[in-house]
This record gives structure tokens, C-alpha cells and sequence, in this order.
């Protein structure tokens, strides 16, 4: 894999609010997965490195932050749509 490369700020935001929430999430990845789980929590490496807790139906998952293309909550009420995290053109 690739040295992390960080987010946009903005974009963590969204991923903070969503675990704050412990929002359902649809969640695209550059490789072209989709995995459905509820956001846990964010944390950092000691590689700076920034990743993203989610709980799936069958376990737990860290997901490198710079891997996610897209998030989207399944929650109704949600206090935001789908945001694309990366273009589908990011190196992987």
C-alpha cells in the first residue's frame, strides 16, 4: 500500500459527525468494495496514518482513510447526503 496520504479536513468532519451519530454507513472504496457498518470512531497511527472504525454485521473493521471513496448514511434524518471522499481516479 501506498504512504497515507491525509484527507481533506472538511471531508473528516463528516466522518467525525457520522461517528458521533453512530450513523449506518454505506462506505466506497477505491478498490471498488462497498461494505455496509456503523461508524465507531476515527484514530490516528503512530504512522499518522488516519483511519476509520466501523462495526459490520459480522466484525469490527479499521479502513484507511485515504482508501474511502465515498460515504453515505442509511440513516433517515441524516444531517448529511453522500460525500465523495476521493475522486475515482486516486491512486491506490
Amino acid at each position: 500500500m501506498k504512504p497515507y496520504q491525509a484527507i481533506d479536513c472538511g471531508h473528516y468532519d463528516y466522518l467525525e459527525l457520522a461517528c458521533i451519530r453512530g450513523y449506518p454507513l454505506k462506505i466506497e472504496l477505491l478498490q471498488g468494495e462497498i461494505l455496509h457498518g456503523k461508524a465507531l470512531i476515527t484514530e490516528t497511527r503512530p504512522d499518522k496514518s488516519e483511519w476509520l472504525l466501523v462495526q459490520t454485521t459480522t466484525s469490527n473493521r479499521a479502513i484507511r482513510m485515504d482508501q474511502l471513496l465515498a460515504i453515505t448514511p442509511e440513516q433517515e434524518g441524516a444531517e448529511f447526503g453522500r460525500v465523495l471522499i476521493a475522486s475515482a481516479g486516486s491512486e491506490i
